[in-house]
């Protein structure tokens, strides 16, 4: 198969009947399979190095990039044992190329065997974007991670997510879109929407920006929630009940760009959401700042002492921020 299939596929170039072609010659042999695995590993560490004033290149240029870093690593580790190189810990952004972890899926009733799966994990200030097996888009905000498999099988599609993604959902409606996080399932056929939902707290979020979705409630599996456009569906964590509205999708999107933007809500929530997004363990002494309303724009690479220092000169507070231990404490001012 010719290199440039795979990056036209990667790339959401290729037409309909390319990509059904592609597909069909992916699952014809293992060997098809495993070449096609090869190509998409080099292009997801492509994605994840990449910075975003670089230039686009062909695949060949990629490729050749790759094929160079592994002569160079080769003749770094055959001059002296060295365990973990300075480019390998640099890296942006973890790839982990994992056969065999069907159990992930095992407690969401999942017959998912036989399949490779791919994990991408962000960091702080970082933010990634990547072209599924099935040609759908998916943006990753930071301290997300997903599990997506090399290949989806022939009855459903299903992803892992446990963070904040942005999907654009190639239609079909015959081989439904799943995202799975820890609590709840979003259920699509081809849409766009935004999806919070860390691990590490009871939020969870879903922003519908075009066509439909159903939310179900992993613990509650008869409740299924169909949204509409510019709707969001939440967790109220103060009610313990899932609730809707109408809402501004550009202010829960902005991030894909770089910019976390937040409008009208409140310090508390915020703090929630930068805690999230730098994974900082914030306290907040000062119970009178909770409930101050917030509106402003921030860069992605902006340090989370940045985005205070904006804060705290229009509120009544002072913080201390520990870089050793990454804790943030609010107090009175």
């Amino acid at each position: 198969m010719e290199q440039e299939i795979f990056f036209k596929y990667f790339t959401g170039a290729l037409s309909p009947q390319e990509e059904t072609d592609l597909l069909a010659w992916i699952e014809a042999s293992d060997a098809n399979r495993n070449e096609y695995l090869r190509h998409r590993k080099v292009w997801d560490m492509y994605l994840l190095n990449r910075t975003p004033e670089e230039p686009s290149v062909s695949f060949a240029q990629i490729l050749a990039k790759h094929n160079r870093k592994l002569m160079k690593n080769t003749i770094s580790r055959t001059s002296k044992p060295v365990i973990w190189t300075r480019e390998l810990i640099k890296i942006a952004a973890i790839f982990i190329f994992a056969f065999g972890i069907a159990w992930y899926f095992r407690s969401n009733r999942e017959q998912v065997t036989d399949l490779s799966y791919n994990t991408i994990e962000v960091p702080s200030g970082q933010r990634v974007k990547l072209t599924l097996p099935d040609g759908s888009l998916v943006w990753l905000n930071a301290q997300t991670k997903l599990t997506y498999p090399a290949v989806f099988d022939k009855h459903t599609r299903v992803v892992m997510l446990d963070g904040e993604g942005l999907f654009e959902i190639t239609h079909n409606p015959s081989h439904p879109f799943k995202v799975q996080t820890p609590r709840h399932e979003v259920t699509v056929t081809g849409t766009t929407f935004d999806v919070y939902a860390y691990s590490n707290s009871n939020s969870f979020e879903t922003i519908l920006i075009e066509g439909s979705v159903a939310v179900t409630d992993m613990q509650q599996p008869g409740k299924i929630y169909p949204l509409r456009p510019s709707c969001k569906l939440f967790y109220n964590e103060k009610t313990g009940q899932m609730e809707m509205q109408q809402v501004n999708t550009n202010d829960y999107t902005s991030w894909k760009d770089g910019i976390y933007f937040f409008n009208d809500i409140t310090f508390a929530e915020m703090a929630k959401r930068l805690g999230h997004y730098y994974k900082t363990a914030i306290t907040i002494n000062d119970s009178t700042v909770l409930n101050y309303r917030c509106t402003g724009k921030f860069r992605q690479h902006e340090s989370i002492t940045d985005i205070m220092d904006v804060v705290k000169s229009d509120m009544p507070f002072k913080y201390k921020y520990d870089k050793d231990t990454n804790e943030l404490v609010i107090e009175k001012k």
